[in-house]
């Protein structure tokens, strides 16, 4: 199934029956007597379809509260939409519902809104394939996202439409809405929207634009006028102070840098001597240790030498006393009972002096790598004394290598203010300067369009096409003269042997209309292109109207000519045809043909007579 399909259209009310319409697919009538509701349905279904904000006043509505549309999608889902019937926004229920319930389903806004997916116009143009369709809508490019309002003429054609003397591409009747009409038209035809063009401001938006450009730049003029502080120097004369700035100050960055190469070479000589001077300091250090260590094994060596030379003596003194008469006692060497232990003493005695003698070797040669560690410490607070002298020098020539770049820095510090100065001056005269030769430019340029104008509408071989289209839906439905029909591309209109359909009479123009509509739905279907699905056309046949008992009075001598045929006939009969390609509604005041009888069609009758049939729409019935 291409396109959607309405399946009912209710209302209801807190004591009354539901009332409204079923429809089938392909060709459905509703025909009846004047003043019973049928154009009421119509206006229902834009209302219930989001194309208009509020139902027309009728006495019977007071009695029902909400209405239900059901709706077959392309996708084959069907859902129901619920609305009050004092406005506002949609209820979207799944499956085909008669009424019930308000709660669950899913709210959706009345308002077309391009950048919202939770509107009805958005759910129904994206079931047909045209949601985010863009069209341009005058000559600047202006675009508008594709509303169902802006698209509802081509699906439910009312009766003042259909009668009309404006082309059916101009429905509005206003002149500013043509381009976007007839873009339309182009879009519904070639399936291609106008996404790509390029907008273009309009003449009047251009003025003020450039008037606000050219406000800007005087705004900006004005703002580098006021950073001069006064009146601004001579452009030649500060050309010449830089030029004299640049001579002055010719070498002065060089001798800044060598300078600085100066201080930068002593600092590094500086550092070098004092870390030299630090690993001395270190290396005195440890030789101080070194000597203190010594002399504390000197005084070891001392103290045993003198232990050692005791025992010697001792030992020398005892041995000499063996074999004397006792010194205590005076008994001689043969009376005496003790042991003197001679060999034990002597051998302590020669053990001793050897000890010593040791002990003196060691001695000396200490003696001697302490003169060494001496003479080296020495030679080390010497050096230590020749470089603190080295750093004295260095020192001194580092404050006066500071003192000098200093100097020179003091030197370049002023030069680079006054160059920046003039500098800033130079570029505000340049940056005025370039202001007002913009400001030149703006005031030369022309307002008016320079570009082509916007292609406007469907081209000619694609108009020429749906022109034929048009011309085999007249001939189907046996229309006289149908073979001399063509679409006019000036008055974006049908002509019949050179007659525009204006010229004709209300019933010929309502069935060139009807022609016209039927046309576009059958040119989308034959090129694949999106169509709504379905065709609502209000008193199309209005040709065949009773000139007594019908609002629009006498017939014209075409519109009598043209109820002189079978067209009626050939119209339903065509219509049924197209069942499995677009739902159809006719409304009619006229008893469709009584061939229509034979199941080519759903006919609803309304009688406007309460004891025969059904009386009209809606008929306050009490549950």
């Amino acid at each position: 199934m291409s396109g959607i399909r309405i399946r009912h259209l209710l209302f209801t009310g807190p004591n009354v029956e539901a009332e409204g319409l079923r429809f089938d697919d392909g060709l459905n009538i509703v025909y009846g007597a004047s003043n019973t509701g049928k154009s009421f349905a119509a206006l229902a279904l834009l209302y219930m379809l989001g194309a208009s904000s509020k139902l027309p006043p009728i006495d019977e509505i007071a009695y029902y509260d909400g209405m239900w549309l059901g709706l077959t999608l392309p996708n084959g889902e069907a859902i129901t939409l619920y609305r009050s019937t004092k406005g506002g926004g949609f209820r979207r229920f799944e499956g085909l519902r008669q009424g019930g319930s308000l709660t669950g389903g899913t709210v959706l806004r009345n308002k077309h809104d391009a950048k919202r997916t939770d509107t009805l116009s958005h759910l129904l143009l994206q079931s047909m394939g045209l949601a985010g369709k863009q069209i341009v809508r005058d000559s600047a490019g202006t675009k508008e996202n594709l509303s169902i309002s802006t698209l509802s003429p081509y699906a439910v054609v009312s009766e003042e439409d259909i009668m009309s003397t404006r082309s059916p591409v101009f429905l509005s009747g206003i002149p500013a809405e043509r381009t976007l009409e007839k873009n339309l038209f182009k879009l519904l035809l070639t399936g291609s929207d106008d996404a790509n063009v390029v907008s273009e401001p309009k003449e009047g938006e251009r003025k003020v634009a450039k008037a606000a450009k050219v406000e800007l730049i005087d705004e900006l003029i004005a703002q580098v006028d006021r950073e001069f502080g006064g009146t601004a120097p001579d452009r030649v004369e500060l050309d010449d102070q830089l030029a004299r700035l640049e001579t002055n100050a010719d070498g002065l960055l060089g001798a800044l840098q060598q300078a600085q190469s100066l201080v930068d070479s002593q600092v590094t000589a500086r550092r070098q001597v004092c870390d030299r001077q630090q690993d001395l300091r270190a290396r005195a250090g440890e030789l101080e240790l070194t000597r203190s260590r010594f002399d504390k094994l000197q005084a070891v060596y001392a103290s045993d030498l003198a232990r050692l030379q005791s025992i010697e003596e001792g030992g020398y003194v005892l041995a000499a006393m063996v074999g004397m008469d006792c010194a205590v006692c005076g008994a001689s060497p043969e009376d005496q009972r003790h042991n003197h232990a001679a060999d034990e003493i002597s051998m302590a005695h020669v053990a001793a002096a050897a000890e010593a003698r040791k002990i003196e070797r060691e001695q000396g040669e200490l003696a001697q790598v302490i003169d060494s560690l001496s003479l080296e410490a020495n030679a080390l607070n010497r050096t230590l004394g020749d470089l603190d002298t080295e750093i004295e020098a260095i020192d001194l020539e580092l404050r006066f290598r500071r003192a000098t770049e200093a100097s020179f820095r003091e030197s370049y510090e002023t030069y680079s203010d006054v160059r920046s100065e003039l500098t800033k001056a130079f570029n505000l005269h340049a940056r005025r300067a370039q202001l007002a030769a913009r400001r030149s430019e703006i005031a030369a340029d022309s307002v008016k369009r320079v570009s082509e104008a916007l292609t406007v509408g469907p081209d000619t071989s694609t108009s020429f096409d749906f022109g034929k289209t048009v011309k085999a839906v007249l001939e189907a439905w046996h229309f006289p003269d149908a073979e001399k029909v063509l679409f006019d591309t000036k008055l974006n209109d049908i002509t019949i042997g050179g007659k525009p359909r204006q010229a004709n009479g209300k019933g010929v123009r309502a069935v060139l209309h009807a022609a016209f509509n039927v046309a576009v739905i059958l040119h989308c279907i034959k090129n694949r292109r999106p169509h709504p699905g379905f065709l609502v056309l209000d008193t199309p046949l209005l040709t065949y109207r009773e000139p007594l008992k019908s609002r629009h009075g006498e017939l014209a001598p075409d519109e009598a000519a043209l109820k002189g045929t079978n067209l009626a006939e050939h119209f339903y009969r065509h219509l049924a045809s197209l069942r499995a390609e677009v739902q159809i509604i006719v409304i009619e005041n006229a008893d469709p043909p009584s061939g229509m009888k034979e199941g080519l069609a759903r006919i609803e009758t309304f009688t406007a007579n309460s004891n025969d049939g059904r009386y009209g729409l809606l008929e306050k019935r009490p549950r």
